[in-house]
């Protein structure tokens, strides 16, 4: 018996389930021939993952977001997520949004525990399950927030749901890496995660009605129940649609067509996407490796955005002189900016070659100018900070082209799982920290405060970009001389039997030796070519 066989998970089939060889026995480029079966193929992967991975984002965003909802609907009286002092200096009172502050950033307590070990665990265990497990769970943590009576329940509860959401990100991640090639992933990315944008707007037309529906229980119990039961349902429709890989994936695609799928993703260079074991010297690579760090800070300094905007915006908003429905009617529009902005830019990463270093900053910049219209316009004309209110929204544009750059320019399984759990880590981070950069008291200010962290952090991430432009292209200079050597055809293994096809093809039939030619880092893989 091959050794491959005695350690194959129970839930793999075997290779030989796809034919008499895989496309690494037939050669990277033999199931490649045809262009316009290629394409009909992508085109199959995208209605059978994007729809389901779109809806559950969007769900993860309204989960979490319906706090901000529920702020204007009765929760931080009912709650008692804010507390009244006197103002020494003036003796007026003085209300402090503080715990509820803590509360919207406890959610990220749990997430920033949680999310490298689901980076790493997703590797070595069934996705779609362990997705749809999580997902279940999440949506029962939701629907328990009604029976919550105080302000600790509250933390606790954000941290839980942050706990289980954490797996959501870098496993979707993972699931475009194994089914698309490198240059179509910033594409399929900003699909899926543009429905944090979509989903704000239905989430507004939803809340609108429940926040008006007149009833014995609480509007703000109402949206939770309702967000809840939703997740619930979605975690089943995970749980049929997505397959754990393309190799397994014989619900949906023919044997034909997953060596096709299995030999695309091979020609991405980045190792293994499929089920491995953690490696310590990838790990080691990545933690010395500063692009990884420069992907952390960039996620903090986009996301303090997101921790300002997503836990306040109701609360500015209502500040121009709205009611608590017109402010989440207002809302809406919002949602439909992130979206829009989303495709555009990922658009535009793919009619400009190697611009990814430089979309980054460029989408930074939208957001920079609604900030700046809510500081200097007059809110007389209370339209014209509503627009810069619209702008902020679109800080999601740079955060996917930072996903993609992720995607693109690391390569070995363990270092590609670390790289992607680095940026949910600064996801946190940025969560965290932007809450506290909002006090309501600055109203007669315009929120100062508020705008100037967010310059600070978005000049960083501008910063950081054209520096991380500047060491991949240095990099890419340096292995100009070396050819880009074409794939070896990797013999495939079955139980029982050994390799496949190992004379004919004259490749070594070693286990060990295909793992690790498979796995190469983008450091160990002089062929390997940085996308800038």
């Amino acid at each position: 018996m091959s050794t491959e066989s005695q350690v194959r998970p129970k839930w793999v089939a075997p290779e030989a389930e796809l034919g008499t060889a895989t496309p690494n026995a037939l050669g990277p480029d033999a199931a490649l021939t045809d262009a316009a079966e290629e394409r009909r193929l992508v085109r199959k992967v995208d209605w059978i993952l994007l729809p389901v991975l779109l809806s559950v984002v969007g769900l993860q965003y309204y989960d979490k977001a319906v706090l901000g909802s529920a702020a204007i609907f009765g929760i931080l009286k009912d709650l008692h997520l804010t507390t009244t002092h006197t103002d020494p200096t003036t003796g007026k009172a003085v209300v402090s949004t503080l715990r509820y502050s803590t509360a919207s950033s406890a959610f990220y307590w749990g997430y920033i525990v949680a999310v490298l070990p689901f980076a790493l665990l997703l590797q070595r265990v069934p996705i779609s399950k362990t997705l749809s497990a999580c997902i279940f769970l999440w949506g029962v943590v939701v629907i328990l927030t009604v029976v919550i009576e105080s302000y600790q329940g509250l933390v606790v509860q954000r941290v839980f749901l942050g706990l289980l959401e954490s797996s959501v990100s870098p496993g979707f991640v993972m699931i475009t890496t194994q089914w698309y090639k490198r240059e179509e992933q910033a594409a399929r990315l900003g699909i899926w995660y543009s429905a944090t944008g979509i989903f704000s707007a239905f989430s507004g037309l939803v809340n609108y009605g429940l926040g008006s529906a007149h009833g014995s229980l609480a509007p703000w119990k109402r949206m939770y129940l309702f967000a809840g039961a939703w997740t619930i349902l979605w975690s089943l429709v995970v749980l049929y649609m997505i397959p754990d890989s393309p190799r397994t994936a014989s619900r949906w695609f023919t044997p034909a067509e997953r060596r096709l799928l299995v030999a695309r993703t091979q020609s991405n260079r980045t190792g293994r996407t499929e089920l491995s074991s953690f490696d310590w010297a990838q790990a080691k690579e990545a933690a010395l490796d500063i692009k990884i760090w420069l992907f952390l800070v960039m996620a903090a300094g986009i996301y303090v955005c997101n921790g300002a905007v997503t836990a306040f915006a109701t609360q500015i908003i209502k500040s121009f002189g709205y009611t608590s429905l017109e402010t989440i009617a207002l809302s809406i529009p919002a949602g439909v900016f992130t979206a829009v902005f989303i495709y555009f830019f990922c658009w535009l990463s793919t009619k400009w070659e190697n611009s990814l270093t430089y979309l980054l900053p460029i989408s930074c910049f939208p957001v920079i100018i609604g900030a700046a219209i809510i500081q200097g316009a007059s809110w007389t004309h209370r339209g014209v900070p509503l627009f810069g209110n619209y702008l902020l929204a679109t800080f999601g544009s740079p955060y996917v082209l930072l996903l993609a750059l992720s995607t693109a320019n690391v390569a070995g399984s363990t270092k590609k799982a670390i790289s992607s759990g680095a940026i949910f880590v600064g996801y946190c981070v940025g969560n965290i920290i932007g809450p506290y950069t909002v006090n309501v008291s600055e109203k007669n200010i315009k929120f100062r405060g508020t705008w100037i962290a967010l310059y600070c952090s978005l000049g960083i991430v501008c910063v950081c970009s054209l520096l991380l432009r500047y060491l991949l292209q240095r990099e890419n200079s340096k292995r100009a001389h070396i050819p880009i050597e074409p794939l070896r055809p990797v013999a495939a293994h079955t139980p029982d039997t050994g390799s496949v096809n190992d004379e004919k093809e004259g490749i070594s039939s070693s286990p060990a030796e295909t793992a690790k030619e498979e796995d190469l880092t983008d450091w160990q893989n002089k062929s390997f070519r940085y996308t800038l």
